[in-house]
């Protein structure tokens, strides 16, 4: 999606991909969690899938590891699949104006285009 991801976790999705980490991170953020040494067959492997664990055991095998929230990041990537602020600040766990704060001027810089939630036929448009 061309959303440059957090300092914290760019490692994470350069090694698995952008979809698989955000999965991650919002589902874990602000948890910790142990990583094993070793990945491979593991009931860690088993829970996270075999990508990500690998990934995780290379970086912080046999520490915890500290899953961060990444809420900025999560933020443009929700806006980029046309969440709404509301939606957003419901998933980021914030207020709606937290959201429209972390969006501030950098909604600009995607480059890809924002999906759009449908509008409705009967509607007539306002724009001129």
């Amino acid at each position: 999606m061309d959303v440059e991801p957090a300092p914290q976790i760019k490692w994470l999705v350069e090694a698995i991909g952008e979809a698989p980490a955000l999965a991650f991170v919002d589902s874990l953020g602000g948890r910790r969690i142990w990583v094993p040494r070793k990945a491979a067959g593991s009931k860690f492997a088993r829970t996270y899938g075999d990508t990500l664990a690998a990934a995780l055991s290379e970086q912080y095998g046999g520490e915890h590891y500290d899953v961060p929230l990444c809420r900025e990041w999560r933020a443009m990537l929700f806006y980029c699949q046309g969440m709404s602020l509301s939606d957003i600040a419901f998933r980021l766990g914030c207020s709606r104006s937290a959201i429209i704060r972390i969006l501030g001027g950098r909604t600009g810089k995607i480059i890809t285009r924002r999906e759009q939630s449908r509008q409705d036929d009967r509607q007539t448009s306002l724009s001129l």
